[in-house]
């Protein structure tokens, strides 16, 4: 089987991944619509695409000292915290119709990059990916690169289908329930936050 095929099919494992990012776009498909949506998920995307170029050409390494992870996770921990805060004072509200100014969707695309990108955790999953690539089926680099293509691509178009379902369904949504699911959203960013500092006094301290 071609290796972007292999990549596809794959990355319909990314499909159950329920971290941070995930909620962050549902949330803004519902309540600012589906234009905005689309920059948080390239922001998304291009942090995976960072991670993988750094992994696939070898500067991993470079990332996984314990001083580098340790600060990475401490502005993870800032980022997800203040964006849970933020999200359980929001004024919930249901966006009608999809406007989206320049200023908005770059606000959206830098969200995501740093909601993603600031996540430790991320840069162990695709290391783990390249030796699964390199282990289970003896790819070189180029059948890697293939790979990968394949797994960004798939894991980009369902994010934008998660949000484009969300985006369908908001007309059945009320004011209430956005406000329980900003509520929702920031319970499992402070989760989140505090499996990281876990992860970081274990084996940082």
């Amino acid at each position: 089987m071609p290796p972007i095929i292999n990549g596809l099919i794959f990355g319909l494992i990314f499909i159950f991944a329920l971290g941070p990012a995930f909620f962050a776009l549902i949330q803004t498909s519902i309540q600012q619509g589906f234009k905005k949506a689309i920059f948080l998920a390239i922001g998304i995307s291009v942090s995976d695409v960072f991670y993988v170029l750094i992994v696939l050409f070898g500067m991993a390494k470079a990332l996984e000292t314990d001083n580098f992870k340790f600060w990475m996770g401490i502005f993870g921990v800032v980022m997800l915290s203040a964006y849970g805060v933020y999200s359980w004072f929001k004024t919930p509200k249901v966006q009608r119709e999809d406007i989206a100014s320049d200023s908005n969707v770059a606000k959206q695309f830098a969200k995501g990059l740093l909601l993603n990108g600031l996540n430790p955790f991320i840069i162990v999953t695709w290391a783990t990916w390249v030796s699964v690539s390199v282990i289970n089926f003896e790819y070189g680099f180029n059948e890697q690169v293939q790979f990968f293509a394949g797994m960004l691509i798939m894991i980009f178009s369902m994010d934008l289908g998660k949000a484009f379902v969300a985006h369908r369904l908001k007309h059945l949504i009320t004011v209430k329930f956005v406000r329980n699911m900003n509520r929702t959203v920031a319970v499992i960013l402070i989760l989140f936050s505090l499996q990281i500092v876990y992860f970081l006094v274990t084996n940082y301290t």
